[in-house]
């Protein structure tokens, strides 16, 4: 296991031999393939734009068991910070080949 970000509340590393990326936040535990990673970056991005000065909270809809999880805004800007630190430092700009 390769720690890639550890800072409270997220831990994002990467498992098997460098082919998932494990994400865990809020009692979240996460394992994704590398383009799933990618698509991942690019929702919490898309949500990030919606975030205005009424924001206090955001859902996330996360794709197993269809998860439904509301998150402070706080800790939605830190696991989107995180995520886009992960992909620059790790993918750089090839990011976009992994979809």
């Amino acid at each position: 296991m390769l720690q890639l970000y550890n800072q409270k509340p997220i831990s994002i590393f990467m498992i098997d031999n460098d082919h998932r990326v494990g994400v865990q936040f809020c009692n979240v535990k996460m394992k994704m393939e590398l383009c799933q990673f990618c698509h991942f970056n690019d929702y919490l991005t898309r949500l990030s734009e919606r975030i205005d000065d009424k924001t206090d909270n955001v859902e996330l809809l996360l794709v197993k068991d269809n998860l439904n999880i509301t998150i402070s805004l706080n800790h939605f800007l830190q696991l989107s910070n995180a995520v886009k630190t992960v992909m620059v430092k790790k993918f750089g700009d090839k990011s976009r080949n992994l979809n």
